[in-house]
């Protein structure tokens, strides 16, 4: 191999095996071809050009290409160490603060993260501001010498930045989706030289004019085989399907698709969005759900209508998608194209470069209010597409403000059509003291209100009862044992009391094989399983008593005739009565409302909810009016505590996005992971971790789904049960009852506990 090298400066060193040098002019060029191009749908073409024409004029310092060389040495050698890294990304900065200032952070964050533009100025004198000055003019001069085009019109430059200059708010959401467009075409052509097959891989042949053509072939073979097309359940199903074909050929902005439960909603919310991206030219569609269960149950529906157009036609994009590796038991040709499609999944996965992508809204939001340029790669491919936002009322209530604002901006400038899906619709469509929604009659009802409260009678498979003294364990108990019922749901606030319900079944000689429990006391791999088993269940008519968390509430597709629901905020008392009676198999389904005499509500907004929804149920309203919900919320809106919410958006003005990223999390979770082995394949991965001493990039990824969250105390209690095999990695060595209960925690009374949520 030709060792020797090269006399023009160079980006990157060669890949593995090869002699093949990353020009660094050809990559400043491609770069600001690939962010020009990715910014042309944001109207910036021009500051995508630059800003990836610039991004490394600091690699142009002698010093920098010396570091290239001796890590190329060094990979080449035995033995050696690499060379200390030589800062570059400063330079390439400090050029566009005195070309186009906005331009500077975004070079300066491309491999660090999306600095406080306060304190750039500071960050670009360096630590010897001398010593940096020099290298700065150094690096200009070897720029220039190597035919770099350093000047740039100014005047196009604030031209395409003109519509967002005089609003904080929109800059920032600007600039974020420019340094999304730099950092993805940095990767890209970085990953070009070093990876071409990966490179190759990502390439996506499935269209959503097929995915389009295939759905409409489904959806007409479903009907074709209908028993009962007369059938209440299926003639709404019908109904909300139409309603949302002819919809699809409005303008893009926000609409709302209300839908009683079991009214369809995941097909028709689909036909809605990808015939609308066909009619309205949007790039792609964007489905993002609360929970990892329902995704799964989401994706399976998906893949089941798009079975033809293979694996790639469906993207996944959540915390336990990619530990579902193909099988080694598979054999020839199947194997490897499992492999080759789980690869390529992943690769997409990191920009959603293809045109159906199911998520989580943790990893959407997240993502829109992250630093990181791992995090922010992906936001330029949400412009023109359609955001299908499902259980809506899901969204934590205290970030509403930021959330509302960066959707309303996406919608407004970006092409982007909002779809807010579920039953229970909250007041998003609001402008006051209490909440910056979306502008009152920009919210476009799919199917009309009249329409929506005719579906809304029809499938009335749910009789309410409200049990008007709180209850204990044992009434709870006595009160299953009386209505003769081998088949209940049994919905709780907290972990806590879930457990101490599943004692007082036991207690009372409930048979434990009839039992399951969910949590988030069991690991995401085994709340899949028992979901499993008790989809099952129900479907052999076997006796099953699931007690569970919220974990089950909201979009989970499981139908019991029997529902009890202990007092909780409203919109949760009806999604878990949405698992009552679900198919409609028998006349009304029975959801017992109760409040616990021994049990505990979480503090804050889920406590001032639950204190209106005991109100409203007490005054008698309907709970099968969609209007009961956008009373209940516009009430709740005034009570809740929006301070969180109304800091990060001054974080947002004053464009500090590392304090914007630390404040915004979608998931409230003062809590510590700890890894259950809980079967071979996390045992495997544990022992791996060990072995090397250190955790790397992917390894959360494979743990994911063998994590289980405690709350500090509970974690700091269980010190003897619990192991630090790495550094940031605690595996549990106590007890877990895989038959039931799950991680086994040395519990003391607790004044409250957070909400159980799975995302």
């Amino acid at each position: 191999m030709n060792t020797q090298f090269p006399s023009a400066p160079i980006a990157h060193t060669p890949p593995k095996g090869t002699d093949r040098w990353h020009d660094l002019g050809e990559h400043l060029r491609e770069v600001g071809e690939l962010a020009a191009q990715f910014a042309r749908f944001l109207g910036a073409e021009q500051l995508g050009r630059y800003a990836g024409l610039w991004h490394d004029l600091g690699k142009y310092h002698p010093d920098f290409q010396t570091y290239l060389h001796r890590c190329h040495a060094v990979a080449q050698g035995p033995g050696g160490s690499t060379p200390k890294s030589v800062p570059h990304a400063i330079h390439g900065a400090k050029w566009a603060a005195i070309q186009f200032q906005p331009l500077s952070p975004l070079i300066y964050g491309h491999h660090s993260g999306l600095p406080a533009f306060s304190e750039l100025s500071t960050k670009l004198q360096g630590r010897d501001e001398q010593a940096v000055e020099v290298a700065y003019q150094l690096s200009l001069e070897c720029a220039r010498q190597a035919g770099i085009n350093l000047d740039a019109n100014a005047d196009s430059l604030k031209r395409e930045m003109a519509c967002v200059q005089h609003d904080p708010l929109a800059s920032e959401l600007f600039l974020r989706l420019l340094f999304s467009c730099l950092v993805d075409a940095d990767f890209l052509d970085t990953e070009e030289h070093f990876e071409q097959q990966k490179a190759q891989q990502r390439r996506v042949s499935v269209s959503l004019a097929q995915l389009k053509a295939a759905l409409a072939e489904s959806q007409t073979q479903l009907m074709v085989g209908l028993k009962q097309p007369d059938a209440p359940v299926n003639r709404v199903r019908a109904e909300v399907y139409e309603h949302c074909q002819r919809a699809a050929t409005l303008a893009p902005g926000v609409f709302r698709l209300c839908v009683p439960t079991g009214g369809g909603k995941t097909r028709s919310s689909l036909a809605f969005a990808l015939n609308h991206a066909v009619a309205r030219d949007r790039r792609r569609v964007i489905v993002a759900v609360p929970y990892t269960s329902i995704i799964e149950q989401t994706v399976k529906v998906y893949r089941e209508i798009f079975q033809a157009l293979g694996e790639e036609a469906v993207l996944e994009h959540h915390s336990a998608v990619w530990n579902d590796r193909p099988s080694d038991r598979d054999q020839g040709d199947r194997q490897e194209d499992a492999r080759q499609a789980f690869a390529r999944a992943r690769l997409i996965a990191q920009n959603w470069d293809a045109p159906l992508i199911v998520t989580t809204t943790v990893q959407l939001f997240d993502s829109l209010f992250a630093n990181r340029p791992s995090r922010c790669r992906k936001l330029h491919n949400l412009v023109n597409s359609v955001i299908v936002l499902d259980e809506v009322q899901t969204l934590p209530i205290g970030l509403l403000d930021p959330i509302l604002s960066v959707l309303r901006e996406l919608v407004e400038r970006y092409g982007v059509t909002v779809v807010l899906c579920t039953a229970t619709q909250p007041a998003l469509e609001v402008d006051n003291a209490y909440l910056q929604g979306f502008p009152p009659g920009s919210v476009r009802d799919i199917v009309p209100l009249a329409k929506a409260r005719e579906h809304f009678r029809q499938l009335q498979r749910v009789e309410y009862e409200i049990v008007p003294q709180p209850w204990s364990w044992d009434d709870l108990v006595a009160d299953l044992v009386s209505r003769e019922s081998d088949r209940a749901l049994i919905v709780l606030n907290t972990r806590r009391d879930a457990l101490a319900v599943l004692q007082a079944l036991e207690a009372a000689d409930w048979p434990r094989e009839h039992l399951r429990h969910l949590s988030t006391l069991l690991c995401g791999k085994h709340r899949a399983e028992v979901l499993q088993e008790v989809r099952q269940r129900l479907q052999d008519l076997a006796p099953c008593v699931l007690v569970s968390t919220q974990v089950v509430e909201a979009g989970v597709d499981l139908d019991f005739p029997l529902v009890y629901r202990a007092l909780g905020p409203l919109d949760r008392i009806v999604q878990a009565a949405g698992r009552c009676n679900r198919e409609g198999k028998s006349e009304r389904g029975q959801a017992v409302i109760f409040a616990p005499a021994d049990g505990k509500q979480p503090p804050g907004d889920y406590q001032v909810a639950a204190t209106i929804a005991q109100r409203y149920l007490q005054q008698g309203e309907n709970l099968h009016a969609p209007e009961t919900f956008e009373r209940y919320f516009r009430e709740l809106y005034q009570l809740v505590d929006r301070a969180k919410g109304s800091d990060i958006q001054k974080s947002r003005k004053a464009l500090n996005y590392p304090d914007v990223a630390q404040k915004f999390s979608l998931i409230d979770n003062e809590g510590m992971p700890v890894a259950v082995e809980y079967d071979d394949q996390a045992a495997t991965v544990v022992r791996q971790i060990a072995r090397r001493g250190s955790l790397q990039g992917g390894d959360r990824h494979s743990l994911q789904p063998y994590l289980v969250n405690l709350p500090l105390w509970e974690f700091r209690r269980a010190a003897d049960s619990r192991e630090e095999v790495v550094p940031g990695l605690w595996v549990w060595r106590g007890e877990y009852d895989r038959s039931l209960s799950g991680l086994a925690i040395d519990r003391k009374p607790a004044r409250f506990e957070v909400v159980d949520c799975v995302q």
